[in-house]
C-alpha cells in the first residue's frame, strides 16, 4: 500500500467546508478510497494564503519531508490547490520538483472533480487552469503582506519568516487591557485579572506583568492597532478578530 502524506492549511475565517475537521475527514475518506495509507497530516491554521508553502511553519516540514529521498514515492494530498499554493509559478515548480522525486499531488477538488498528476490531464489541468483561475483571485482578507524591514507588526500581528500576518490572541488580550483600563484598573490588578481569565502573554511566559501592561497601553496610545475594519472579519459575537 503506497503512503500519503496530506496537508490541511485553515484561512483566516474560513467557512465550514475548509475548517480543519471538514478537510481531514475528508482527506482521510479520500485515502481510504483510493487504498492509501494516510501516514501524517501536515496542519497550518490560521494562516493566510499570500504566504509561500516554505514560509508556513508546516508547510515548511512538509517541504523538507518530499525532498528526502523516497524510492517509493509519495502521495501527496490536498483538498483544494489555493490552500496548498500561493501563486501560480510556485505551484509549477514544486509540483515538477515532486513528480521528478515520484511523488504524486492529488487533488480533492479541482472544480468539483478529483485531480493526480500522475495522470497528463492532471498536470495540464493544475498547472495551467486551476492555477491561473483560482490562486490569483484569493480574496483580499486571506493575504498576508512583507513585513517592512525596518519596522516591527502592530498589536495584534506577528511576523512569520517575513510576512506580517493576524495575532488573534494577541489582539484579544489588546482588546482586553484596553476595557479594563477604562474601567479605570491599575496596571497591577489589570494584569492580575488577565492571569485569572487565562489570557496567554506574548511568548507564553508565566504570567502577566505591570511593565507588559504599560508598554501595551503606550503602544495603544501611539496609535499601534491594526485597523480592524480593512481586515474585513468579525467574530460570531460581533466582536473583531
Amino acid at each position: 500500500m503506497r503512503g500519503a502524506l496530506a496537508y490541511v492549511r485553515v484561512p483566516p475565517h474560513a467557512p465550514d467546508e475548509l475548517s480543519l475537521d471538514a478537510q481531514r475527514e475528508a482527506l482521510a475518506a479520500y485515502a481510504a478510497f483510493k487504498g492509501l495509507r494516510l501516514v501524517d497530516t501536515y496542519v497550518d491554521d490560521d494562516v493566510p494564503g499570500g504566504i509561500p508553502l516554505v514560509a508556513r511553519p508546516q508547510g515548511t516540514k512538509l517541504v523538507e519531508r518530499l525532498r528526502k529521498h523516497d524510492p517509493k514515492g509519495a502521495a501527496l494530498l490536498v483538498t483544494r490547490l489555493e490552500l496548498l499554493f500561493s501563486s501560480a509559478g510556485e505551484c509549477v515548480n514544486h509540483e515538477r520538483e515532486w513528480r521528478e522525486h515520484g511523488h504524486e499531488l492529488h487533488v480533492l477538488d479541482v472544480a468539483g472533480n478529483p485531480v493526480s498528476t500522475g495522470t497528463l490531464e492532471g498536470r495540464f489541468m493544475i498547472s495551467v487552469f486551476e492555477v491561473a483561475q483560482r490562486m490569483e483571485s484569493q480574496p483580499a482578507k486571506d493575504r498576508a503582506h512583507p513585513a517592512p524591514a525596518h519596522d516591527r507588526p502592530k498589536l495584534g500581528e506577528r511576523v512569520i519568516r517575513g510576512f506580517v500576518v493576524p495575532d488573534p490572541d494577541e489582539l484579544r488580550a489588546v482588546e482586553r487591557i484596553q476595557e479594563l483600563a477604562r474601567a479605570g484598573k491599575s496596571l497591577r490588578l489589570i494584569a492580575e485579572a488577565l492571569d485569572d481569565e487565562g489570557v496567554p502573554t506574548k511568548r507564553r511566559a508565566n504570567g502577566w506583568s505591570k511593565e507588559a501592561i504599560r508598554l501595551i497601553l503606550r503602544r495603544i496610545e501611539g496609535g499601534e492597532v491594526p485597523d480592524l475594519q480593512k481586515r474585513g472579519g468579525a467574530a460570531e459575537d460581533g466582536t473583531p478578530v
